[in-house]
């Protein structure tokens, strides 16, 4: 074998690096380009996107994203979304994590049966159940709070988030808990001391895929935040623009806002979220 072919009945022939390479650029290519076009747009002056619209912004401008975030009001949606994402993930963390430790190593009555229902949990779309959720939230006095939001989030998430770590802490050894019950240890120290930071890569991904879901959602904010001092993000986004023009500076400027803090902790977190995808966050 050679750096750039292989030998197969004494005949040379090219290694096809095409059929992996060709699509990976085209899917990276269709996937960033939109992105990147944005974020430049949300530095160029009004001239600058009719002068060179798929060009870079020389000399860049801070005018769209300080007009964004002032007058905009991003400032005060970012804190929204801030709050209550940061909300979503701990509590989901904590849920997830305890739930998918007590259906994945104990034995308890009726446990088949909850499994079932978090399954049935899975397949019911969030639209079929605005309605029953919007007259909960209104019975419970929970309307235009940060709580209608979080408790609706976790709420909705939480089977998924369950079943990734019931299938993390099912792959652990089984060796770990007898070991540790043989030394003492009751069921809260071993899922603490023992099973809990094991499950790292586990928790970092159910971090992070809660804080997106959190970020982006839409409909629940936009059902259950009436008030402008409670919007999200992606709300904001939804109302900020004219009613027969767009200012695409500005537009590009909320979703450089919207965008990057996900982006970044993406980039920072990567490794532990390639490692629990592969150490058994998603295994059946």
């Amino acid at each position: 074998m050679t750096d750039a072919t292989t030998f197969t009945g004494g005949q040379r022939r090219p290694r096809a690096w095409w059929l992996v390479y060709i699509p990976l650029t085209a899917l990276f290519i269709f996937a960033v380009a939109p992105l990147l076009l944005t974020w430049f747009t949300a530095f160029k002056t009004a001239e600058q996107q009719l002068v060179s619209p798929y060009g870079l912004p020389l000399p860049p401008t801070l005018d769209n994203l300080a007009e964004a975030w002032t007058v905009g009001r991003f400032s005060i949606y970012f804190k929204n979304s801030v709050v209550i994402s940061v909300a979503d993930v701990i509590g989901m963390v904590v849920i997830a994590s305890l739930a998918g430790y007590a259906f994945a190593r104990l034995r308890f009555p009726g446990q088949k049966l909850l499994l079932y229902g978090l399954l049935v949990g899975l397949t019911i779309p969030v639209a079929a159940i605005i309605i029953p959720l919007y007259l909960t939230m209104r019975d419970f006095k929970l309307l235009n709070t940060y709580g209608s939001v979080i408790v609706a989030d976790i709420a909705l998430a939480a089977p998924i988030f369950v079943f990734i770590m019931r299938a993390f802490f099912k792959d652990l050894p089984a060796e770990l808990d007898d070991a540790a019950r043989v030394d003492g240890a009751n069921e809260f120290q071993i899922f603490w001391q023992i099973m809990l930071p094991l499950a790292k890569p586990g928790l970092m991904t159910v971090a992070l895929l809660e804080f997106l879901w959190s970020w982006n959602d839409l409909l629940l904010p936009l059902v259950f935040l009436v008030s402008d001092e409670l919007r999200t993000l992606p709300v904001g986004m939804l109302f900020f623009q004219g009613r027969f023009t767009i200012d695409y500076g500005l537009m590009s400027a909320g979703v450089l806002i919207i965008s990057l803090p996900v982006t970044v902790l993406f980039l920072i977190f990567q490794r532990d979220f390639v490692k629990g995808l592969a150490s058994g966050a998603l295994k059946g």
